[in-house]
């Protein structure tokens, strides 16, 4: 089972709202965005958050499993929050890859849900590697960057996830430049859209090979795309 402390936990309930509970989302709708970021989230002690964590991820895994590359030495994780599902990906590669994992490193005072050209944060990187480490990532296969700050990857990525984050709470483009540097034709991407501000044209700009792989219906809909063949 996945282990996560009291930080973690809380910062879990800000990255994923569906996993709060009916009467958490309520309560978030009711007071306000600010006042259940800073307030309320501390006081949340929701029953088998681990359990119902690691149900989550697991079936994220589930819906792009078939499309993971045999082998991946270097994965990139964008806009990674906890990390998480570096976790399981670790298992499927046999504890080998490197993680380079880039988010920003601040919680905003008001978090925004929805797409948006200006990049909204609520983690803690310090608590990323923590929580990694105590879920059996080597500590030597731990890379974080802080996006706020210059980044300067050498290694060539072999596979370059992002859920829910690049595409779809904020625009691909952000990305690109550094993508083009430490990728290869061989990486394999899978990253989420949001359907409303999905354009095929533009990332067949980008790409060679596109494939919805899965859709989700919710409040922001949304894509999930296997990426081939980077136009670099």
């Amino acid at each position: 089972m996945i282990k996560l402390n009291k930080k973690s936990k809380k910062l879990l309930l800000l990255q994923r709202n569906e996993l709060l509970t009916q009467k958490q989302n309520l309560l978030r709708k009711k007071l306000g965005r600010l006042l259940f970021t800073n307030i309320f989230v501390n006081f949340f002690q929701n029953k088998n958050l681990e359990q119902i964590t690691e149900d989550l991820f697991s079936k994220e895994i589930e819906t792009f499993k078939n499309f993971l590359p045999k082998s991946a030495h270097n994965i990139m994780d964008i806009g990674c929050g906890l990390g998480i599902i570096n976790i399981n990906l670790n298992k499927i590669y046999n504890n080998k890859p490197n993680f380079f994992l880039l988010d920003k490193n601040r919680i905003d005072k008001k978090i925004k849900y929805g797409f948006s050209s200006k990049y909204e944060s609520y983690n803690d990187l310090n608590e990323t590697k923590n929580l990694l480490r105590d879920n059996n990532i080597k500590d030597s296969c731990i890379h974080i960057y802080d996006v706020d700050k210059k980044i300067q990857i050498t290694n060539n990525i072999d596979l370059v996830i992002s859920l829910k984050s690049m595409g779809y709470h904020y625009p691909f483009e952000i990305y690109l430049e550094l993508l083009k540097l430490c990728c290869t034709r061989d990486t394999k991407f899978i990253f989420d859209v949001s359907t409303d501000n999905y354009n095929e044209n533009l990332f067949k700009n980008y790409f060679e090979s596109i494939k919805i792989i899965y859709e989700e219906k919710s409040i922001q809909s949304l894509k999930r795309l296997y990426c081939e063949n980077l136009r670099i």
